[in-house]
Protein backbone atom coordinates (compact mmCIF):
# COMPACT_ATOMS: atom_id res chain seq x y z
CA UNK A 1 0.00 0.00 0.00
CA UNK A 2 1.20 3.21 -0.99
CA UNK A 3 1.92 5.86 1.95
CA UNK A 4 -0.06 8.65 -0.26
CA UNK A 5 -3.77 7.47 -0.23
CA UNK A 6 -3.97 9.36 -3.77
CA UNK A 7 -1.33 7.84 -5.32
CA UNK A 8 -2.01 5.11 -7.69
CA UNK A 9 -1.28 1.40 -6.86
CA UNK A 10 1.27 0.27 -9.51
CA UNK A 11 0.76 -3.89 -10.29
CA UNK A 12 4.40 -5.47 -10.48
CA UNK A 13 2.70 -8.64 -11.56
CA UNK A 14 4.04 -9.68 -14.74
CA UNK A 15 2.37 -9.16 -18.07
CA UNK A 16 1.58 -11.85 -20.23
CA UNK A 17 1.23 -11.01 -23.93
CA UNK A 18 0.26 -13.29 -26.94
CA UNK A 19 3.55 -14.30 -28.97
CA UNK A 20 1.79 -12.85 -32.03
CA UNK A 21 1.51 -9.42 -30.27
CA UNK A 22 4.79 -9.30 -29.49
CA UNK A 23 7.74 -6.60 -31.08
CA UNK A 24 11.35 -6.96 -31.74
CA UNK A 25 12.96 -5.36 -28.70
CA UNK A 26 10.52 -6.86 -26.32
CA UNK A 27 12.11 -8.16 -22.80
CA UNK A 28 10.25 -11.33 -22.76
CA UNK A 29 10.60 -14.84 -21.07
CA UNK A 30 8.94 -17.76 -23.13
CA UNK A 31 9.20 -21.65 -23.02
CA UNK A 32 8.87 -23.98 -26.45
CA UNK A 33 11.35 -26.07 -28.49
CA UNK A 34 14.45 -25.45 -29.58
CA UNK A 35 16.16 -26.40 -33.18
CA UNK A 36 16.45 -30.28 -32.04
CA UNK A 37 13.42 -30.64 -30.17
CA UNK A 38 14.56 -30.32 -26.63
CA UNK A 39 12.79 -27.95 -24.23
CA UNK A 40 14.35 -24.28 -23.61
CA UNK A 41 13.66 -21.26 -22.02
CA UNK A 42 14.99 -18.43 -23.55
CA UNK A 43 14.88 -14.83 -21.74
CA UNK A 44 16.19 -11.21 -23.17
CA UNK A 45 15.31 -9.21 -26.34
CA UNK A 46 13.18 -9.97 -28.91
CA UNK A 47 15.54 -10.11 -31.85
CA UNK A 48 13.06 -9.98 -34.90
CA UNK A 49 8.77 -10.30 -35.18
CA UNK A 50 7.52 -13.24 -34.56
CA UNK A 51 7.25 -15.46 -38.05
CA UNK A 52 4.08 -18.85 -37.97
CA UNK A 53 6.78 -21.78 -38.96
CA UNK A 54 5.71 -25.34 -39.83
CA UNK A 55 8.35 -27.24 -37.44
CA UNK A 56 8.65 -31.01 -37.30
CA UNK A 57 7.16 -32.38 -33.95
CA UNK A 58 8.03 -36.07 -33.68
CA UNK A 59 7.98 -36.85 -37.11
CA UNK A 60 4.83 -34.23 -37.74
CA UNK A 61 4.29 -31.43 -39.51
CA UNK A 62 2.58 -28.56 -37.29
CA UNK A 63 2.59 -25.09 -37.39
CA UNK A 64 4.28 -23.24 -34.41
CA UNK A 65 5.31 -19.97 -33.44
CA UNK A 66 8.90 -19.22 -34.54
CA UNK A 67 10.61 -16.32 -31.91
CA UNK A 68 14.44 -15.52 -31.59
CA UNK A 69 15.37 -14.39 -27.96
CA UNK A 70 18.57 -13.03 -26.36
CA UNK A 71 20.58 -10.82 -24.19
CA UNK A 72 23.64 -10.86 -25.86
CA UNK A 73 24.81 -7.72 -27.49
CA UNK A 74 24.29 -7.07 -31.49
CA UNK A 75 22.47 -10.63 -31.46
CA UNK A 76 21.14 -11.74 -34.62
CA UNK A 77 18.61 -14.17 -35.19
CA UNK A 78 20.17 -17.76 -35.77
CA UNK A 79 19.26 -21.34 -34.83
CA UNK A 80 21.22 -20.89 -31.45
CA UNK A 81 18.79 -18.22 -30.08
CA UNK A 82 15.09 -18.93 -31.81
CA UNK A 83 12.54 -21.11 -30.05
CA UNK A 84 9.23 -22.89 -31.28
CA UNK A 85 6.19 -22.93 -29.95
CA UNK A 86 2.75 -23.62 -30.11
CA UNK A 87 0.07 -21.26 -31.89
CA UNK A 88 -1.76 -20.60 -28.68
CA UNK A 89 1.81 -20.23 -26.20
CA UNK A 90 2.53 -16.78 -24.53
CA UNK A 91 5.39 -14.92 -23.32
CA UNK A 92 6.37 -12.94 -20.27
CA UNK A 93 7.16 -9.45 -20.75
CA UNK A 94 10.09 -8.48 -18.31
CA UNK A 95 11.18 -5.69 -16.98
CA UNK A 96 13.80 -3.27 -19.22
CA UNK A 97 17.40 -3.87 -17.77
Amino acid sequence: MSKNPEAPEVDHAPSVRGIGELRAGQRVAVTGKDTRGYDVTRTGRVLAAPRRVMAQDWGKRVKRWRLHVSDEPNAMPTHSNSVAMPLDATAELLPDS
